[in-house]
């Protein structure tokens, strides 16, 4: 019988992180769950860590793949899966005890599940300060674009997926090595709502040379992803009326990363249909663009991106 929860980690030269993760599996309180490990091309001896955990309480299945950036190790992961819902667990996070069964408990709580496509709650540091900070509300269903747009929601959250909903929006693999998960969370909230909770989920410990120390060498080694990502986003906000802020500042960072890319300005008005909102954009992201050019060599994250 299938398991009802696939916790899948993604990693990448991270053996050293992962028996922490996986300490926290064998403590949950419910263990109707398979560990699913995508290596994405590790030159270290996670194969070895992992092949170690023989007497795991429960299954555990290790996938190798060459490199190919996390969101294909997350399409690949989702293919494999054989659980209902999808966790998507990093290899630098971990577990509170009862976050699974905390999950199910709230995946039981919603009548028309059909509807919705994830439940969310809270990530905390290792001395339990939030990450970012709480939902307005202890429950409130919305999406992942209108709770950073409306409810200005910051930083990152903690999630439990529908597999099937992941897999009707695979993440696109011909944008580069990085694609931001908002560009598929964002495709996903035209049709699907989720369910925030304030109950912390699990705890993050943010690496050195991880994506998010990365963030700006990365956005611009994956232009056609980041480009994708803004003018989405600013079609969609436009479509559900959100406020202009998040629009303008989208706008304003779709051109700052479309001149670090050289794309000529007729080719950014084909793809940036919201022409009022580019040209606004336009003397602030070229600020910005220019203020880049110093930091492109020192893996830093600029505080004016979202």
């Amino acid at each position: 019988m299938n398991p009802k929860i696939t916790v899948f980690t993604p990693s990448y030269n991270r053996a050293k992180l992962l028996p922490r993760t996986y300490e926290s599996l064998c403590r949950q309180t419910l263990q109707d769950f398979e560990w699913l490990i995508v290596d994405d091309g590790s030159s270290d001896d996670t194969k070895t860590v992992v092949e170690s955990w023989k007497e795991a309480p429960f299954p555990i299945r290790y996938i190798y793949k060459s490199n190919g950036g996390k969101h294909t190790a997350i399409n690949r992961g989702v293919q494999e899966a054989r659980g209902e819902y999808f966790v998507i667990l990093d290899s630098d996070d971990w577990l509170t005890d009862s976050t699974l069964e905390r999950m199910m408990a709230v995946w039981e709580g919603i009548s028309d599940q059909a509807r919705f496509s994830e439940v969310v709650g809270l990530f905390a540091y290792q001395n339990g300060d939030i990450v970012g900070n709480r939902f307005p509300k202890d429950m409130l269903d919305s999406d992942p674009a209108e709770i950073q747009a409306v409810y200005k929601v910051w930083g990152d959250k903690f999630g439990c997926h529908r597999t099937a909903v992941l897999r009707e929006f695979p993440f696109p693999e011909d944008l580069g090595k990085f694609v931001t998960e908002n560009l598929v969370w964002y495709r996903i909230a035209r049709r699907y709502s989720t369910r925030f909770v304030n109950e912390v989920w699990a705890y993050k410990e943010y690496q050195p040379g991880g994506l998010t120390a990365n963030f700006l060498k990365i956005r611009l080694n994956s232009s056609p992803a980041t480009l994708a990502y803004y003018s989405e986003a600013v079609a969609l906000s436009l479509e559900k009326g959100y406020p202009l802020g998040p629009v303008l500042r989208n706008s304003i960072n779709y051109v700052r990363f479309a001149l670090h890319a050289k794309k000529p300005f007729s080719e950014q008005m084909q793809q940036f249909t919201a022409r009022a909102f580019w040209w606004l954009g336009l003397l602030p992201g070229a600020a910005l663009y220019l203020n880049d050019l110093g930091k492109t060599d020192q893996g830093k994250v600029p505080k004016k991106v979202t």
